[in-house]
């Protein structure tokens, strides 16, 4: 009985400690703010556990639909490409602003760490205080199926091939100069995650026009 006391007084004492922090507002709350090494250690240990255990319950549609994958590009362009990026287009400038930065899609990197079933998971129903929504309550599972299958192709695909897709699906949509951060291509390179170049920047796009 005893220990069960000490243990309830601990426990008491340790609530008691986390609400004096948050209410002493010296937590920096600000985006501009990195999270300490412990806490970023521990959101990654639970958002890569969560995604995997979550998505292992569902079966993704069946894949290889083309017609599903095409019809993406466009809607894919309008909202996803504006963080994410896309082949010859770097995020728009509010995304750098983000925090986390939301992975590039065209670099591979997430690709390689994410099984299909898992990025089908996450498109469909987002990730808390991320910036990342979920497409669930407004797209239907094959339109969501369409954003995984087009994302799969990414990091092989020119800038060219990416404007005629989307073109194909949308002859007005706005396919502007593709948009890069910083004096060079290289300095948004650097900034990416895990540190890897991008075939996809401005300069890229250029030798394509």
């Amino acid at each position: 009985m005893k220990y069960v006391l000490t243990i309830v007084i601990v426990l008491a004492v340790l609530a008691a400690g986390a609400l004096l922090f948050a209410w002493s507002g010296v937590y920096n709350i600000a985006a501009t703010e990195p999270h300490w090494p412990i806490t970023v250690s521990f959101i990654n240990m639970l958002k890569d556990r969560s995604i995997e255990a979550q998505s292992d319950v569902i079966r993704k549609p069946a894949a290889n639909r083309p017609e599903l994958e095409q019809a993406a590009y466009s809607p894919y362009h309008e909202m996803c490409r504006r963080c994410h990026g896309a082949p010859g287009f770097e995020p728009e400038d509010f995304a750098q602003g983000l925090y986390p930065e939301p992975p590039s899609m065209t670099e591979g990197n997430l690709q390689k760490e994410l099984s299909e079933t898992e990025v089908f998971w996450i498109v469909k129903h987002g990730l808390k205080m991320t910036g990342m929504p979920a497409f669930g309550p407004t797209h239907s599972e094959e339109k969501i199926l369409g954003f995984v299958e087009l994302v799969k192709d990414f990091p092989q695909m020119s800038p060219e091939q990416y404007r005629q897709r989307v073109k194909a699906e949308n002859p007005d949509a706005d396919m502007g100069q593709g948009h890069t951060h910083g004096d060079s291509a290289g300095e948004k390179d650097s900034s990416h995650a895990g540190g890897q170049p991008s075939d996809h920047g401005h300069a890229a796009e250029e030798q394509q026009e």
